[in-house]
């Protein structure tokens, strides 16, 4: 009998008598994968002593799991006040008039009108003719810390729905964290608006944060891929994040970029600007998109386009170990892995398995999968297939990678995987070497990693 059979027979023994359990707990929940995911550690030693299988087997159990994380606040703050027109000083015609003349001067503004022809406002262009013109007055007020903006509309809700059209399209305006909206009344009526931005900091203070900002972006496209392929810069830029920044609720400026840029601390609002914002500055579109977890909990997203597809891409759970430390229990000799390209450039049916949105603009349908990591890199199975595993193990020890991610197409093929790799012991015809094999299971995403 060869050595896969003794394997065979040896791990079928094992199992019946040696399971453990470890209480360490994960989810796919909040604003990332967090604690509550059961982890099932099965170590089995083949009979001779020659070969070892280590099993780290980790079971998503997300719809069951009670809100463990604090909520993030991603809606902008609102402040209202009220001037009745009778107690006004200035005379109601002079203010009339040049609130008028304020406003046209912004809507002719032809630069203005140029700029806002880009892709990457993307919101702006969701929008009806008379909320552009909304929006040009909000976002000009806004970038010159203008005071009582009129608004030139008595639709308040019209101006909060554009208003947030505005921030989702420029991740600059991170020293905004809402308005507060002065209602001229009279005999109470409304009869006009204007708008003052809730800013976090002077003019002077945003300018020098944005250009320490500019120089971390800097540093981080020094080492960006060159030429035409959008797919491996938008991966460049999901692993830096990823790996530069540590997921913290109490982060400081937690919802805009400055808090990956300065502090390398966020939140899922803070990742996703971040992404925008470095995306942008590398000529490709990106947008932020907002809405809840499968736990009703509030998270933001991206939008972004590679190669001419849409896709949906979330650097914040793609940080799989962000909320775990060496004392909640994670054995020694598992080592996770510091990135997961589970929501690298996925579809829309991909997204809503786990993700809902809630958004104040419609976004396209993402439906190709030409560019989803799993794809791109050749680690997506829709069989057991002995050449395409050869590939894989082969193309990760020549990059120098530590481990493998193989991806299934649906629970079939995983559980074929499953069978072929562990239980026939075929995993070492492809390890290059090694007597031990160490993996981890992702059994609901039908995924599992093997270490080299």
């Amino acid at each position: 009998m060869g050595a896969s059979a003794n394997l065979i027979v040896y791990l079928r023994k094992f199992l019946i008598v040696n399971i453990f359990t470890a209480g360490l707990v994960f989810s796919l929940s909040g604003c990332g994968l967090y604690k509550n995911l059961q982890e099932t550690i099965d170590i089995l030693t083949e009979g001779s002593g020659e070969e070892e299988i280590n099993h780290v087997e980790i079971v998503n159990d997300d719809l069951n799991v009670p809100t463990a994380l604090p909520e993030v606040i991603i809606e902008p703050e609102v402040s209202e006040e009220i001037i009745t027109i009778d107690e006004e000083s200035d005379n109601k015609e002079d203010n009339d008039e040049r609130d008028t003349e304020q406003v046209m001067d912004t809507l002719s503004d032809i630069s203005l009108e140029e700029t806002l022809k880009a892709e990457r406002y993307y919101a702006y262009h969701c929008l009806g003719d008379e909320e552009k013109k909304l929006y040009k007055l909000i976002y000009t007020s806004l970038m010159n810390f203008e005071e009582k903006t009129p608004m030139g509309t008595t639709d308040m809700e019209m101006i909060d729905n554009v208003f947030a059209c505005v921030l989702a399209d420029n991740p600059e305006l991170f020293y905004v964290r809402g308005y507060n909206l002065i209602r001229f009344e009279r005999g109470g009526v409304i009869e006009k608006l204007s708008l003052t931005g809730l800013f976090t900091m002077t003019k002077t203070d945003a300018i020098a944060h944005k250009e320490r900002a500019d120089a971390y972006v800097d540093r981080c496209l020094a080492g960006a891929p060159s030429g035409t392929d959008d797919y491996e810069k938008i991966k460049y830029l999901y692993e830096y994040i990823i790996l530069n920044t540590e997921y913290d609720l109490k982060a400081e400026n937690g919802q805009n970029f400055l808090s990956v840029f300065e502090n390398g601390r966020s939140v899922c609002q803070g990742y996703a600007t971040a992404m925008q914002y470095m995306m942008h500055k590398m000529g490709l579109f990106c947008t932020v998109v907002r809405g809840v977890t499968n736990n009703n909990e509030n998270h933001a997203w991206n939008l972004v386009k590679s190669d001419g597809d849409y896709y949906f891409v979330d650097v914040t759970w793609g940080d799989i170990t962000y909320n775990l430390s060496a004392d909640e229990g994670v054995p020694e000799n598992v080592d996770l892995p510091k990135v997961s390209y589970e929501y690298l450039c996925v579809t829309t049916e991909d997204i809503r398995a786990t993700h809902r949105i809630d958004n104040y603009f419609d976004v396209p349908e993402c439906v190709s999968r030409k560019d989803y990591y799993y794809v791109r890199e050749g680690n997506y199975f829709e069989s057991v297939s002995d050449q395409q595993l050869r590939e894989v193990f082969d193309k990760a020890y020549a990059e120098g990678r530590n481990n493998v991610f193989i991806k299934c197409a649906n629970k079939e093929i995983y559980d074929q995987m499953m069978n072929y790799l562990t239980v026939d012991g075929k995993i070492f015809n492809y390890l290059q070497g090694n007597i031990n094999a160490n993996y981890i299971t992702l059994d609901n995403l039908n995924e599992m990693i093997f270490y080299l």
